[in-house]
């Protein structure tokens, strides 16, 4: 039979056993949290990096477009430039405006 000392023994070391077992699930849930805000955390940055470089590649890509079809697109703001030119002449010919009245004292 074991004696009153080692039972007392085994008693305080099962404490300290549940006592640790405790402390280390507490421990273990803070750093499941952290690593769940930290996760969180580098998901955003990540969107935001991917955001930005989409930009980016989509300014880069009209820059490509606009260059590549500057000639077309120079046309097309001249004609539209001229038409409303027209469109305000009311279709009459484009002449020199009338010079203004000079006041003479």
């Amino acid at each position: 039979m074991p004696s009153l000392i080692d039972s007392l023994g085994s008693f305080i070391s099962s404490i300290f056993g549940a006592i640790t077992a405790v402390l280390s699930s507490i421990l273990a849930v803070f750093q499941s949290l952290v690593s769940t805000i930290w996760d969180i955390i580098s998901t955003a940055f990540a969107a935001v990096g991917i955001m930005v470089s989409g930009l980016a590649q989509t300014f880069e890509g009209l820059v490509k477009f606009f260059l590549s079809n500057i000639v077309v697109i120079g046309g097309i703001v001249a004609a539209l430039f001229l038409y409303g030119v027209y469109q305000q002449r009311n279709g009459r010919p484009i002449t020199a405006a009338p010079g203004k009245n000079k006041k003479v004292n």
